[in-house]
């Protein structure tokens, strides 16, 4: 690569680069804050990338998608080949694996756990208990991402806006500990489409699903604060931050002080685990015909 990285070497050294090229990169969900979670990573040196995402590019995207164009859009081209495009045009040599399928296909779980580690960029609490499980189980680093836009009740008014990080490491620190995952919440999202329309019909809180503002300078603070978190761990110029939060009306970043759970099952029970975790009932459950 010559003198591609000169200046990044000049901060963490020539060990801290070549860790960066050994990793493994698991992104899961390449929307907003994924594709440019998918772009930071490609030009810090990531060479090695598993891209999970089943959606298309829509016109929606297009505020906040990094490498979408309108031209996606009427080829109706899906998000993984996006991402693919990109981290190519970035670095040509780069080995990537798209997997256009939903979190819960066994594929996708089967290549995730190959990641040295994961970054979570979804927007529900049902896939990031899956990626959770999943990164505890097989002794996974997972970094989860999320932003949020908080609207008045008219939806006309903003209320505060920001978003956080969290970065679990197995036997650590997880999204549990972290107070970041509603376990009713995510037990309501992993139900078969039988039951969910059942709720409908009879009218069970399942939350509205109206269109979440989004904006693409608050995705690129939130994805780039994950990813130097990363950057931190790997080239081990420090420790990373458990969880990191923030604030858009007051422009500041916090650290969170929250510690593990002394009786946290993910982090306690669930590590190391393997196939013992039985993280594939997840793809079981998704079957039509389960």
């Amino acid at each position: 690569m010559g003198n591609r990285f000169s200046r990044q070497i000049l901060a963490f050294g020539v060990d801290g680069q070549q860790a960066i090229e050994r990793q493994r990169l698991g992104i899961v969900g390449l929307g907003g804050i994924g594709s440019q979670v998918t772009q930071a990573l490609a030009y810090l040196g990531g060479h090695n990338f598993v891209l999970v995402d089943d959606e298309r590019v829509d016109e929606t995207n297009l505020n906040r998608l990094i490498g979408a164009t309108p031209a996606d859009v009427t080829a109706k081209r899906l998000k993984t080949e996006i991402a693919d495009r990109m981290i190519h045009s970035i670095n040509p040599s780069a080995q990537t694996h798209a997997v256009p399928h939903n979190l819960r296909s066994q594929q996708v779980l089967d290549d995730l756990t190959t990641c040295s580690t994961i970054f979570g960029c979804v927007d529900n609490d049902g896939a990031r208990l899956i990626l959770m499980e999943l990164a505890c189980a097989y002794s996974i680093p997972l970094i989860d991402s999320a932003s949020e836009i908080i609207l008045d009740q008219t939806r006309t008014h903003l209320e505060d806006f920001g978003g956080r990080v969290v970065v679990c490491r197995p036997g650590d620190f997880c999204l549990a500990c972290a107070n970041e995952l509603d376990l009713e919440i995510a037990k309501a999202e992993l139900e078969s489409e039988d039951v969910r329309a059942l709720r409908k019909f009879h009218g069970y809180g399942l939350g509205n699903h109206l269109p979440a503002p989004a904006v693409v300078s608050l995705n690129g603070i939130i994805a780039n604060i994950g990813v130097t978190e990363f950057l931190a761990m790997v080239t081990e110029i420090r420790q990373p931050f458990r969880k990191r939060v923030y604030r858009g009306l007051r422009g500041i970043i916090l650290e969170n002080k929250d510690a593990r759970r002394d009786d946290c099952y993910n982090c306690g029970y669930l590590v190391g685990k393997l196939s013992a975790a039985n993280i594939y009932r997840y793809a079981l459950a998704a079957s039509p015909n389960s």
